[in-house]
């Protein structure tokens, strides 16, 4: 009954018509037989031709805007005859025409609209709309399957390049702006495109007169296949690029991600003419074409091949039957796909050999294509299943003879190895130990290699990662006995360095073979020679040995005669301002005190002035007279025992050396110092062995004092005795421009006008001494001149590199060498992050532990307190519980770091327009860049080198100073398959995939910002441990998420858990996180509050999580429950919306809780007060709510008898109450109170005054009347305090807007 009214409405409407009177009967009557399909098309297409013709007559009469609007009908209608004649041979387009067949007809209205009145006379859009629905929503053509005959073929290909010409004309519409980058990227694919275009046309020709009628049909099978695939990809780009006038997508997007392989479908149909012409047609002119005869492959072939392959794979192949047909074709695309993964850069191939054989494959994959395109889902003969069975199977034994043949060239080629920084000595090899080992006891790495057709590849692979991982064991434990024994055997230090050098690329070619690039290089050349070197050292170490070499003296040369150049110290003026409070405390530390002997250790880093002041205080008159004898005596890093006694002797007794032997001149040492008050300042030491030799020389009592300088807290530490070690602070602003005047100037004074200049540049001295001296001595040079002044101010460092590089280099690398190797690389990855960067510790962490530099976080921790305990990195924040949260170094430290790396090629930071850029013979691994505009310069660094360094890069952070831009495009970054670290954040994208990073990879951190981030519910990162993204619209995470079990840290904006793929509990099923520590950010509906606690069960080792609630109802009672997280102790809760928090259920291990927007049930406060591990609590937002009868809005906080044992930092923020009610029990702890935005809030409790622990209170953007009382009562805790206990231990700071900070 539906069909028969639906075809009355139709045939009303189109019988109007009186023109088209009797087609109407004709189509009535073909909705009664199976013909109708046929008909319907035939009537279209004539429906289009006449529209065609009346737009045509009618342009003469038009004007040029007229013609203008009347184009774009023309070009649609052209396209829409092409796709209706032929839609059998395009089914990827057809599926794509139904699904916007609604839309078609939308955008044919819109044209329909624009065009002039007096155009719209013939055109009866309406019944051609009519009948593309019937076509499209129908799925009228899906009974049409016959084969094109050649005429049809020949004309179809007349077809698309009058398509492909009407392309051109759009986009060559959209080029107007040149200088854009976009437009760049359109002009190219333009280009390409003509290209297409011509070879088209040329193909279509000798298709049509040189072949088609010459050569048998079942040898033109495969021809045609590949001019019929071609033809489906040309009509889909065309309707997708029609289609995108009207829709949002970006012609940009569709020239990235549709069909970006046209040009090489081109050049299958090319191979296979050739074999034709070469095979069949020798005798033809066009044999000898430069089409067939020229041997050199198009630019980007097996970029694109790879694509192509890519596509067949996972679209086409994974949707047909599990048949022997399609089982042939996959391995032959998986080994396809491993020769197109060969490095083409690589400079050790012969490039005629190479395009021989990505020839070969080129042809084979259009094998692949031609049985794929007969597999298309169909009914088919017996004797073609046959056939196509047999074909497979030829296609591939093609793929295994080609494998073979691969195969003995790599073997024949040679391996040099690349010089690696070997920082990180022996500690990167117990990392890449610990990989082997790891990947020994897995077979998960190893899935990709137990396909049939790589035979016993599995075995041989296992058996290198055995032996390899046995090797280096071996030479690891040998390298450490000998360093137990003699620390500085030349040879043997030779050989180690070497091979961490090869455990480098050991890694490399490994980390490659897994990510399936460059398989045969790596796996058939490098690392058989890698393995061979690794061998050859470990025999040469052996016997040597157990020739008992290593314990043989291999000494190095007398320190006295052979120790390094000291550089004179430019920072021991008598006269140098600052450090007068602490040449006053030193004094004092000295004269005063025990009467026993006393060791004061002064420490700081390099070039702070730690020499300066002990110079000032020995000198001091108050301690020459205090002191009987006195001795000064340079340490540092090398030292001699007795050189150092005999120098304090000498000192002491003004003798010369009579060459006592060093147990009598220490005895006699210690006679003279008998009985006398002495003082002896040991500058610049390392280590406590100096001490340790002195020391019992030295008698004690009679308050005699020694001085250390060191820039090692652990040193200081070690040695002190009764006083703890004595921190130099920085220099002032203030004082660092007095000192710079003083310099420059001397005595003159500084003119007016350089005054403001010169405390510019103090400021970028940062506080250290060494700098302000030595930017002075450039200054002075040419003091008078401000724009001079101006200059050096704003390429500082860059003039005190070619200035003083000798020095400020020589004092970092006192401190680098004293470094323990496993250190260096830490200190040196400084040089990462921007100029001035304030460091979070945790990123730090993960880039650390991703890198390999350090095994897990709890190391990394311990790992970074020894480089702040080292003077080396500083301490630019701490957490409530002295734990350092923020760092940074110093400018001198950054700018060593810089230079460091690149001399030893352990990194690179590049800016944009950097000369650095013409270096592109980098062979280090990691790369820092900085531009301010786009990533995609990035692309274009190796394009002149002969190995693109990007190619093997296993680190890439970007930083952009603050300036965030958007359009950075990452296509490229797919193509860095060995990649560890990607750093992204400072650079928006708009949207980006999981997919772009389809495994396998080697990522293990990952930190991007973009407008979309998705999850593909098919991808994941199988090594990924720290997961950063920052996005505005909400991240969905599916079950594929459980399936990155490494990872440690997460923290990705606006996350939810796909619930609703859920329903059947994938995720109960699905693997534990046992490796998460932190999940941040991620949102829930209150209504899944019970989903809670079972999703989070899978993260059992949790130690900090943040939970927001959101779309929830007025009136909702939530009871969380999360007591299953044992492990957790940090913990932030946001509720979005109206909810009372009735019950928290919290861990008891619970250290930090954050608690926003919340409406919270008095009697939840119990809750929280009974956690025994607090420490931290923060209210932000919150609202009391008591409950009777009724929902009571409490006005106040009321502790009444509720205590918090452990609390030792309490910050409230925003709470809408005027009273708050606090005993001294409540909180008997509290040494820290922090109150911001607390708008009503009356007064703190004056019972805070009985705390005796509190230290600090805090008032922040506390305004007017709020302000006054609540500085008043903070006052008036502190009198109360200092009334009571008699000291001033409450310090009260006040913090506005802007960041104003002022004590009362």
């Amino acid at each position: 009954m539906v069909e028969k009214k639906l075809l009355a409405m139709i045939t009303k409407k189109i019988a109007r018509n009186l023109e088209f009177r009797h087609g109407v009967e004709e189509f009535f009557h073909s909705k009664m037989y199976p013909q109708k399909g046929v008909f319907l098309k035939k009537m279209v297409q004539n429906e289009i031709e006449e529209m065609l013709d009346h737009l045509r007559r009618i342009k003469s009469n038009l004007s040029s805007i007229q013609i203008e609007k009347a184009e774009r009908p023309e070009r649609v209608l052209r396209f829409l005859r092409t796709i209706t004649k032929y839609h059998h041979v395009f089914p990827d387009s057809l599926v794509i025409l139904t699904k916007k067949a609604k839309l078609t007809v939308r955008v044919l209205g819109q044209i329909y609209d624009k065009i002039p009145k007096k155009c719209k006379t013939y055109l009866n859009l309406k019944r051609l709309v009519l009948h593309l629905l019937e076509i499209f929503e129908g799925n009228t053509s899906l009974s049409c399957n016959s084969e094109l005959n050649d005429y049809d073929l020949s004309e179809l290909m007349d077809c698309l390049g009058k398509n492909l010409n009407d392309i051109l004309m759009l986009l060559l519409g959209l080029t107007v702006d040149d200088s854009s980058p976009l437009t760049r990227i359109l002009i190219l694919f333009i280009k390409q495109l003509i290209i297409v275009q011509k070879k088209m046309r040329f193909l279509r020709y000798l298709y049509a007169t040189e072949i088609n009628g010459y050569v048998d049909y079942e040898k033109l099978e495969g021809l045609e296949t590949r001019i019929q695939f071609m033809a489906d990809n040309v009509g889909q780009l065309c309707f997708t690029i029609f289609v995108s006038e009207d829709e949002d997508e970006s012609i940009y997007d569709i020239i990235e991600s549709k069909s970006p392989y046209l040009l090489w479908l081109i050049v299958f149909v090319e191979l296979e003419m050739k074999k034709i012409f070469l095979g069949e047609l020798k005798a033809s002119k066009f044999t000898q074409s430069k089409t067939f005869k020229d041997k050199k492959l198009p630019k980007g072939f097996s970029h694109h091949l790879h694509s192509l392959l890519v596509y067949l794979r996972n679209t086409k192949l994974k949707n047909f039957p599990n048949n022997v047909s399609a089982q042939n074709i996959g391995l032959a695309i998986e080994l396809l796909l491993f020769f197109l993964d060969a490095d083409l850069s690589n400079h050790v191939i012969s490039r005629n050999w190479l395009n021989e054989i990505l020839e070969k494959v080129g042809t084979i994959a259009g094998d692949v294509l031609y049985v794929i395109q007969k597999l298309l889902p169909r009914s088919i003969s017996k004797d073609d299943i046959s056939k196509i069975n047999i074909y497979s199977m030829q296609v591939l034994e093609k793929t295994k003879d080609l494998k073979a043949q691969v195969e003995t060239y790599y073997k024949s080629l040679k391996f040099t190895p690349s010089q690696f920084p070997t920082f990180g000595g022996l500690t990167f090899l117990d990392s890449l130990l610990r990989k082997l080992n790891e990947m020994s006891r897995s077979k998960s790495g190893l899935d990709f290699l137990m396909k049939p057709i790589f035979c016993n590849l599995e075995k041989e692979q296992s058996t290198l990662i055995s032996i390899l991982e046995k090797e280096l064991s071996s030479l690891s434990s040998k390298f450490r006995d000998v360093a137990k024994v003699h620390h500085e055997h030349k040879i043997l230090k030779d050989l180690q360095r070497h091979t961490i050098n090869l455990a480098y690329e050991a890694e490399v070619s490994i980390d490659s073979i897994f990510a399936k690039y460059n398989v045969f290089w790596h796996y058939f050349c490098s690392l058989p020679t890698i393995l061979k070197e690794i061998k050859k050292i470990n025999v040469e170490v052996s016997e040597m040995w157990s020739a008992d070499v290593a314990l043989k003296p291999c000494y190095v040369a007398a320190p006295s005669k052979h120790m390094p150049t000291r550089h004179s110290n430019p920072v021991t003026d008598e006269e140098i301002v600052g450090f007068w409070d602490d040449t006053k405390n030193m004094i004092q530390y000295l004269i005063r005190g025990t009467y026993e002997l006393d060791v004061v250790p002064i420490v700081g880093m390099g070039g702070q002035g730690k020499t300066t002041i002990a110079r000032k205080v020995y000198n001091s008159e108050n301690i020459v007279s205090h002191f009987d004898v006195r001795a000064w005596c340079i340490v540092s890093q090398t030292h001699n025992r007795r050189a150092l006694l005999q120098e304090i002797f000498s000192q002491v007794t003004g003798s010369k050396d009579k060459g006592y032997k060093d147990d009598i001149l220490a005895d006699e040492l210690r006679k003279s110092l008998m009985g006398k008050r002495y003082l002896i300042v040991l500058d610049d030491m390392w280590d406590c062995m100096a001490w340790d030799d002195l020391r019992l020389s030295l008698p004690v009592g009679k308050r005699s004092r020694i001085v250390i300088t060191t820039r090692l807290e652990k040193v200081g530490e070690q040695v002190k005795y009764h006083t703890d070690p004595y921190p130099l602070p920085f220099l002032t602003t203030k004082e660092s421009c007095q000192l710079l005047q003083r310099k420059v100037f001397q005595q003159e004074g500084c003119p007016p006008e350089l005054q403001y200049v010169s405390l510019e540049i103090a400021k970028k001295c940062k506080g250290l001494p060494l700098v302000v001296i030595l930017v002075a001595g450039v200054i002075k040079k040419r003091k008078s001149e401000e724009s001079w002044w101006n200059e050096v101010k704003d390429a500082l460092f860059d003039y005190l590199d070619r200035e003083s590089e000798e020095y400020s280099h020589a004092t970092m690398q006192l401190s680098f060498n004293n470094l323990p190797d496993c250190l260096k690389p830490c200190l040196l990855y400084m040089g990462m992050f921007p100029e001035d960067a304030r460091i979070r510790v945790s990123t730090l962490i993960s880039l650390w532990v991703a890198e390999g530099f350090v095994q897990n976080s709890e190391f990394a921790e311990d790992y970074l307190m020894d480089l702040i305990s080292s003077n080396v990195v500083m301490v630019s924040m701490k957490s409530y519980n002295e734990k350092v949260k923020i760092c940074q170094v110093h400018d001198v430290v950054f700018h060593f770091c810089l230079e460091k790396s690149r001399e030893e090629k352990f990194m690179l930071a590049v800016k944009e327009h950097d000369n650095q850029l013409q270096l592109l013979d980098w062979k280090g691994s990691r790369v820092r860049f900085s531009f301010s505009k786009e990533l995609s310069k990035f692309a274009s660094l190796g394009s002149k080198t002969r190995k693109p360094f990007h190619r093997h890069l296993r680190s890439l952070i970007t930083t952009n100073k603050g300036k965030y831009f958007d359009g950075i495009r990452l296509c490229q970054v797919s193509e860095l398959r060995l990649l560890k670290v990607l750093d992204l954040s400072s650079h928006k994208v708009h949207y980006l995939s999981t997919a772009t990073f389809e495994p396998p990879n080697h990522l293990q951190y990952l930190s991007v910002w973009a407008n979309k981030f998705y999850f593909h519910p098919e991808t994941h990162l199988p090594h990924i441990e720290t997961l950063i993204v920052k996005s505005n619209a909400t991240v969905l995470l599916p079950a594929s998420f459980w399936e990155m079990e490494k990872l440690r840290h997460v923290e990705i904006d606006n996350a939810e858990f796909d619930l609703e793929e859920d329903r059947q509990g994938i995720f109960e099923g699905s693997s534990k996180l046992e490796k998460l520590r932190i999940l941040r950010h991620i949102r829930f509906a209150i209504k899944e509050v019970d989903r809670v606690d079972v999703l989070l069960r899978r993260c059992p080792n949790l130690q900090e999580l943040e939970i927001t609630f959101v779309k929830v109802d007025v009136d909702v009672d939530t009871c969380l429950i999360l007591e299953s997280l044992t492990q957790l102790q940090i913990f932030n809760l946001t509720v979005e919306a109206l909810s009372f928090v009735s019950e928290l259920h919290l861990p008891s291990n619970i250290k930090k809780l954050v608690l926003k927007n919340c409406w919270f049930m008095e009697s939840a406060i119990s809750f929280i007060a009974g956690l025994p591990c607090l420490e931290y609590l923060q209210l932000e937002n919150m609202k009391f709510i008591k409950r009777d009868l009724h929902f009571t809005l409490l006005e106040g906080w009321y502790l009444q008898d509720i205590t918090f044992n452990k609390l030792k930092f309490l910050k409230l923020k925003g709470l809408d109450i005027s009273r708050w009610d606090a005993l001294e029990e409540s909180f008997p702890l509290l040494e820290k109170l922090v109150i911001k935005q607390c708008h009503k809030l009356e007064e703190i409790p004056l019972s805070l005054a009985n705390i005796s622990t509190l230290k600090q209170i805090r008032l922040i953007e506390c305004y007017g009347n709020v302000q006054f009382r609540l500085e008043a009562s903070a006052v008036r805790i502190k009198q109360e305090v200092e009334e009571i206990e008699g000291n001033d231990r409450i310090v009260i700071i006040t913090e506005g807007y802007y960041g104003n900070i002022r004590k009362l």
